[in-house]
């Protein structure tokens, strides 16, 4: 009886660390993901702001800003861009 409390608790704590590896995969994943769309976003914006004349903001400076901050910052830029070509 012993040896079958032993080992339901060894199958217990192997699946929970299981659970968490894939937790740590599945979050490691999802963040390269954001990291990569905010670096696109990034590079973006400071070529617009390149494009427009402007002193492009810092790599570091924007890397604080939020995604969707990101995408309205680039959606101004680029309807100014328009705006200046029309």
């Amino acid at each position: 009886m012993y040896d079958q409390r032993e080992k339901a608790q060894r199958d217990y704590e192997w699946a929970i660390s299981g659970a968490r590896e894939e937790g740590r995969e599945e979050g490691l994943a999802e963040g390269e993901r954001v990291g990569l769309e905010k670096g696109e976003l990034i590079g973006k914006v400071r070529l617009l702001q390149d494009l427009l004349g402007e002193e492009p903001s810092a790599v570091t400076t924007l890397a604080q800003i939020s995604v969707s901050t990101l995408t309205t910052q680039l959606a101004s830029l680029q309807q100014r861009l328009r705006d200046r070509q029309a």
